[in-house]
């Protein structure tokens, strides 16, 4: 009997919600930035790092600061035991007189290895070549 009831209760559910996105369209929105796919680069900073040497971080950065960023990422090869990606973020991508960037750094936990291994930060933006 609840099993009836919790299907009845449920089908009930569903035609509410299917009724209720039926509203009118909103309206339009202002035109977004100057922006096409031709205009996607992607940049990217490589670096030598060492956890003993205190050289565990790296940063890419748009052409321009009125270039838009749309994604960032971080790389390391060969990254040594012991070492884990602990900063991976945007700098600057709300701030219209900074040039947008990606910042990379690493972390040692527990004996912090004496080793050279390579890492790259990678930013890519539309090139917008104007002030907006």
């Amino acid at each position: 009997m609840h099993s009836a009831l919790a299907a009845r209760v449920a089908a009930v559910v569903v035609v509410l919600l299917v009724l209720g996105c039926g509203g009118a369209t909103g309206p339009q929105g202002p035109a977004g930035p100057p922006a096409d796919r031709s205009k996607l680069y992607c940049n990217h900073t490589a670096a030598n790092l060492n956890a003993a040497a205190s050289n565990l971080s790296v940063s890419a950065t748009c052409n321009s600061k009125t270039d838009i960023p749309w994604e960032g990422s971080c790389e390391a090869s060969l990254l040594p035991t012991g070492l884990y990606l602990s900063v991976n973020e945007a700098v600057g991508w709300s701030n219209l007189s900074a040039v947008p960037g990606w910042t990379c750094a690493w972390a040692a936990y527990g004996v912090v290895p004496d080793l050279d291994f390579g890492g790259t930060a990678w930013i890519c933006c539309f090139a917008v070549g104007h002030t907006p």
